[in-house]
């Protein structure tokens, strides 16, 4: 399959995704999506709050590092 039929067939999932409206649906798309993608930016809003309360506490505890002593701790 060339590049270009294949991004026709995204546009079309795309405008037809528009028009569903039953829940059980979008989230049995959602599934098969997080199965090929890549779940590294994959965070709710919620989870985004949790990570930022946990990384200020940190701060304020003085539990941070600089880059160089990150690399030396990594080896690099």
């Amino acid at each position: 399959m060339n590049a270009i039929s294949l991004e026709v067939r995204k546009r079309k999932i795309v405008e037809n995704l528009s028009i569903v409206d039953d829940i059980s649906a979008i989230e049995q798309i959602e599934n098969i999506l997080k199965s090929f993608t890549s779940t590294v930016n994959r965070f709710t809003v919620e989870e985004l709050e949790e990570r930022a309360a946990r990384s200020e506490k940190a701060i304020e505890e003085g539990r941070v590092y600089t880059v160089n002593e990150v690399r030396n701790k990594l080896g690099l």
